[in-house]
This record gives structure tokens, C-alpha cells and sequence, in this order.
């Protein structure tokens, strides 16, 4: 029976389906030189099906022993499914063995954002921090917008993964679940990671799409600073706890990572950004952004950071295109000939004398 609505299911969301001996095959069989990613929840696997396709292959740990294992994976499937933006992951479809599922996803080539932030020796610059802000932010309204919305409880740097063109995309949806109106539902066990858990949320048990947004101001915090979302080896370790004194006493630089350059044209929108952030993990749930204002802010925020180097181009553009056309006329060798006559009126009818002229 549980098959039978799973096809069901999965033929309305048009999930395409990979016999498990293509999967093993394609992942070597699930060979440790494969393994991209390993969590709580499973193991990644890159994998090459026949067609040359690059995907990424998330098998759970273990088997499907029971009914709540099982709903958990077509909870986290449905939702992959059902929600298309392309700053979400894509999910191109499943295997099934006797004892277990996998999802076969899309592959991003480039890490996540956390390995950016903290591990790679170029950091990226501010525009560069400042889209892939917006494109995660965007991830997140588009889950808060579905109907029923959908709640991440898990977002973090480690799971806004870059596609080959560097763009960032939300990943691992194995802790999402949907709030049926906004209603926020219960949880006996709040689930996320520590350093980007809502604290109100693991103290009462109620979740909501404040809580997502919570841990948005955290990785906002993070993506500014590239300091570490929980440090034992600083005071406060807490990234929240340390940046937020700073930045009330708006004390810019102290909170911006000191590897990149912070032109003047730079400083407005990373303010705004930590203003944004600021609010988003705001103690009081009340007094924080949806991730629709939260979109919105940091679509100024790209605008603003994106003008100044653009109108330098274009001035410089323009400049450059001055100069080649002066070039080109001082270059060009300009005659001018002159006829200039002269009339000398003789006793026989006179005579024309013409003088051709050359400058």
C-alpha cells in the first residue's frame, strides 16, 4: 500500500526513478573517494550516471527500519519536489532498494559557503557576499510562501551550497517540515544546529518561520565577518553575542573581515546588511523581519553595492572612447586646397590666372 502511494505520488510530482544497481554503479559503489558530505542524517556521494550527468547521491545511515524513517525521507522528498526556485537545490529524482531510498540530486561543484568562508585562500568579495545574501534569502521566502509553508530548521552556512557559477542555492531539507497556516507546530525536541538554533524556539518548543529567519541573521553575521558561528576560543563564543555590541556602537570595520578591502562605496550597503542582521535575530520574535522584507533590504543592498563599480566602468568607458576618437582625427591627415582667381583685365579681353593653393 505504502508503494503504491509513494508511485502515486511521485508520478503527479514527476519524479524520475533510478534502479538502485545504476546508482551503485554510478557512485562506484558508494566508494569513500566519493564522499562529498556526511551528517547526522546520511552520507553524499558524487555520482556519474550513464549519460555523463554529474549528481549528487544523499543515502540515509542505515535502512528504512520503520514507518517514521520512511515518512521522514517522502516528507523531505515531497518538499524538494514541490518547491522550485532556482536558489534551491534541485532534486532530479530517486532509487529505491529492498532497504532503503536515495535522492538523487543536483550537483554543486563549488563547495558550500561555509568552506568559502572559512577554508578557501580567496575570499569573496563584498558584491559577491552581497548576492549570494539575496539569493539565499530568496530560498528561504520562496519556502515561507508555499502553501503550507515550509520551515528549513536547519539553515546554515554549511548547507548554501555553490553551483558552478558560484551561485548560492539552500540544500538538505531532512529537518524541514510544513506549518499548516502559519499555525506553529509543536516539537518536543527542537532540531537544528547549535550557534544558528532561534533560541526561543529550542526553549519552547514552537516553531515558526521566525525561526528560520533567525538563523538567516546568523549566517548574515557570519557571511560579513567569516568568523565562526560558535568559537570556544573567543569571548563571547557566540558570533550573536559578539557582534551584536559592535555594531550598535557602529563600529563597522571591527565586524567586516579584515582579508577583503572595505572601499568607501562598500560601507553603506554592509551596514545595511548588518542592520538587517541585527533584526533578525532579534531576542523578541515580534520585532523580526519576514524573510519578504528580509528580500527586499538586501535586494537594495546588491543594487547599491553594484552601482558604484558599474558607473566607474561606464565613466572610464566613456573616457577610454574620448580618447580613441582624438587619437584617430590627430592621426588623420586633413587637405584642404584653395582656388583663388584672379582676374587681370588686358586691353585684349583679359586673362584668368589661377593659383591652386595647398595647406
Amino acid at each position: 500500500m505504502g508503494t503504491e502511494k509513494r508511485s502515486e505520488r511521485e508520478r503527479e510530482i514527476r519524479m524520475e526513478e533510478f534502479s538502485y544497481e545504476d546508482i551503485k554503479t554510478a557512485t562506484g559503489s558508494f566508494a569513500v573517494e566519493q564522499l562529498i558530505g556526511k551528517g547526522s542524517h546520511g552520507s553524499v556521494y558524487r555520482g556519474r550516471l550513464r549519460g555523463g550527468q554529474v549528481v549528487a547521491v544523499k543515502k540515509p545511515l542505515g535502512s528504512i527500519q520503520s514507518s517514521k524513517d520512511e515518512a521522514n525521507l517522502d516528507n523531505e522528498i515531497d518538499i524538494l519536489a514541490s518547491v522550485k526556485n532556482p536558489s534551491i537545490v534541485e532534486l532530479i529524482g530517486v532509487s529505491q532498494s529492498p532497504t532503503t531510498k536515495l535522492l538523487v540530486m543536483e550537483f554543486m561543484h563549488n563547495g558550500s559557503l561555509h568552506d568559502l568562508l572559512h577554508s578557501s585562500p580567496s575570499p569573496p568579495s563584498w558584491p559577491r557576499r552581497a548576492l549570494m545574501a539575496l539569493q539565499a534569502a530568496r530560498a528561504v521566502l520562496s519556502l515561507h510562501e508555499t502553501s503550507p509553508a515550509v520551515i528549513h530548521r536547519d539553515i546554515k552556512s554549511a548547507n548554501i551550497l555553490m553551483d558552478g557559477e558560484g551561485n548560492a542555492k539552500l540544500a538538505d531539507f531532512s529537518l524541514a517540515v510544513r506549518a499548516h497556516g502559519f499555525r506553529p507546530p509543536n516539537s518536543t525536541v527542537p532540531a537544528g544546529t547549535i550557534g544558528y538554533l532561534d533560541p526561543c524556539y529550542a526553549e519552547s518548543g514552537r516553531l515558526g518561520p521566525e525561526s528560520d529567519v533567525f538563523s538567516f541573521g546568523v549566517v548574515l553575521l557570519e557571511l560579513v565577518s567569516s568568523r565562526k558561528v560558535m568559537d570556544m576560543e573567543r569571548d563571547p563564543p557566540s558570533i550573536v553575542a559578539w557582534a551584536l555590541p559592535v555594531i550598535r556602537d557602529g563600529r563597522l570595520a571591527d565586524v567586516c573581515d579584515r582579508r577583503v578591502a572595505l572601499p568607501d562605496y562598500t560601507k553603506t550597503p554592509i551596514a545595511r546588511m548588518l542592520s538587517v542582521a541585527e533584526r533578525c535575530v532579534a531576542e523578541k520574535v515580534v520585532r523580526r523581519p519576514s524573510m519578504g522584507e528580509v528580500v527586499r533590504e538586501l535586494q537594495g543592498v546588491v543594487e547599491c553595492m553594484m552601482i558604484w563599480p558599474w558607473m566607474r566602468f561606464k565613466v572610464f568607458e566613456s573616457v577610454h572612447m574620448c580618447v580613441r576618437a582624438w587619437r584617430r582625427c590627430a592621426r588623420k591627415r586633413v587637405t584642404t586646397t584653395t582656388k583663388i582667381v584672379c582676374r587681370d583685365h588686358s586691353v585684349d579681353g583679359g586673362t584668368e590666372e589661377v593659383a591652386m593653393v595647398e595647406r
